[in-house]
């Protein structure tokens, strides 16, 4: 699987066998510089891509453990891993020798903020690093010289799902390896590979985002390495089912409200390889709901997940059944992998046009209410305003219902720290609505959010435009 491949799998994890009025949006492309879903996972991505397989050990050089708070630069070969990148602390440095695109070394973990940050020359065409400790996946990414300038493409979070096998204070593997994007070794006698593995610095959350994870509250579980809130902005939690490393099938029940439902999962089983040979699927009453096998954040409930109406009659009792299989549907085991879903009940919710908007959310740890819900017309006004708090941190939820698109609608949201586009267009002529998408905000001063259809004829439809403030 390549680096696009992974994208678009990333980009449909929930993707679901219904599609229900919940999950309008799930099937829409939005094209945007700062989207974030509500109650979406905060997790890198880097710390689940796909990797090649672990590989044998080679005679190049590794840097000693840094002896103090200012790390020294490494250097081999004229390559130089920085002691200091931004806020972040050299840790573990590694060179592999010039025409090697591949190597191993150990190194030993002593907290659970770290970042990768990579070195690689290659003339190999489309050439990409992946990283792996202690056999699972930890980081990828293209092949750029030198990246002086830090980012986060290779952060790697407390909550990643890595941390479950990769004990802090103990020494471990690393393996880095230069491939091509079908994942296969390159063979390259100019090549030259090298990470610097760091102690993350302190980082700004997102616009809109907790400065640190939410409180244990009174219902939570904790089981296995994972966690499950008994409370998820306005969701409550009614079904949950973990397993040791290696269970491959899960069960749980719960007696339906008649309220729309969120379900949740983690899987590791795609972690240690290239690829993702296996789906974790999720049947309520005998019918599959949702089908991923990702391992986003230890915290469950917050990877965004599949939603879903019509689940049940009030009084009737569900049963749960969730399983590992492979790409033809057959049950698998798969040693060291885990698994968990969660079910939560969704809370209050407002309705427009088929389209559900949360009363109470949680981004980013941080929990939000709804205080303004604007909706126009799209047949006749292509766009809408909403004027922002002053002071406070704020999400602005966007987005339409069914447009009745004939061709592709374009738009964009303007007049907050930047500019989201959204379109119809995701390479077929199914796709007629916006979905709704979530920006989350600093405080600031008071600003005019501008929803507008900028191209496309609608023939139906609402355009959608809501406000979310600090919950009381």
């Amino acid at each position: 699987m390549n680096l696009t491949d992974l994208r678009e799998e990333l980009s449909h994890r929930a993707e679901t066998v219904e599609s229900p009025d919940l999950l309008a949006g799930v099937h829409r492309r939005i094209r945007t510089t700062k989207r974030r879903r509500v109650a979406g996972s905060l997790t890198a991505v880097a710390a689940i891509v796909a990797l090649g397989i672990a590989v044998a050990p080679t005679l190049t050089s590794t840097a000693p453990d840094p002896a103090d708070d200012t790390p020294a630069d490494y250097v081999k070969d004229s390559v130089r891993i920085s002691g200091v990148v931004g806020t972040d602390k050299l840790d573990k440095a590694w060179v592999g020798n010039i025409g090697e695109t591949r190597g191993s070394f150990s190194w030993t973990p002593t907290t659970r903020n770290v970042i990768i940050h990579p070195y690689c020359a290659a003339n190999a065409g489309e050439t990409r690093y992946l990283v792996q400790i202690g056999g699972r996946n930890a980081a990828s990414g293209p092949c750029s010289v030198d990246r002086i300038t830090p980012d986060d493409s290779g952060l790697i979070r407390p909550d990643s799902a890595l941390w479950l096998d990769v004990p802090l204070n103990q020494a471990t593997t690393v393996n880095v390896r230069l491939v091509d994007n079908d994942d296969k070794l390159i063979a390259d006698d100019y090549a030259q590979v090298g990470i610097g593995i760091y102690r993350a610095g302190e980082r700004t959350p997102p616009p809109g985002a907790a400065t640190a994870p939410p409180e244990p509250g009174p219902g939570d579980h904790e089981e296995n390495g994972l966690r499950f809130r008994a409370e998820i902005g306005g969701d409550r939690l009614i079904s949950w089912a973990s397993g040791k490393p290696g269970v491959s099938k899960l069960t749980g029940s719960y007696t339906s409200t008649g309220r729309p439902i969120q379900i949740d999962t983690f899987c590791t089983a795609n972690d240690t390889g290239s690829g993702f040979p296996y789906d974790f699927k999720v049947w309520i009453n005998g019918v599959e709901r949702l089908s991923s096998c990702l391992a986003m954040s230890t915290d469950l409930g917050t990877n965004g997940g599949g939603g879903f109406a019509g689940v049940g009659k009030p009084g009737e009792r569900m049963n749960v059944t969730a399983t590992l299989v492979d790409k033809s549907g057959r049950p698998v085991e798969v040693p060291g992998a885990r698994i968990a879903f969660t079910v939560y009940e969704k809370g209050p919710q407002r309705t427009v046009d088929g389209m559900s908007l949360d009363e109470r959310v949680e981004f980013g740890g941080a929990k939000y209410q709804l205080t303004e819900l604007k909706t126009v017309d799209a047949t006749t006004t292509r766009k809408i305003e909403l004027k922002t708090p002053e002071g406070v941190p704020f999400l602005v939820s966007y987005g339409s219902s069914d447009l009745g698109a004939k061709g592709v609608v374009n738009g964009t949201l303007d007049g907050l720290s930047g500019q989201s586009m959204l379109s119809t267009d995701d390479g077929t002529s199914e796709i007629t609505s916006w979905g709704l998408g979530t920006d989350g905000n600093w405080a600031g001063p008071s600003r005019t959010a501008v929803l507008r259809i900028t191209d496309g004829k609608v023939t139906k439809g609402k355009l959608i435009l809501a406000l979310y403030t600090p919950a009381k």
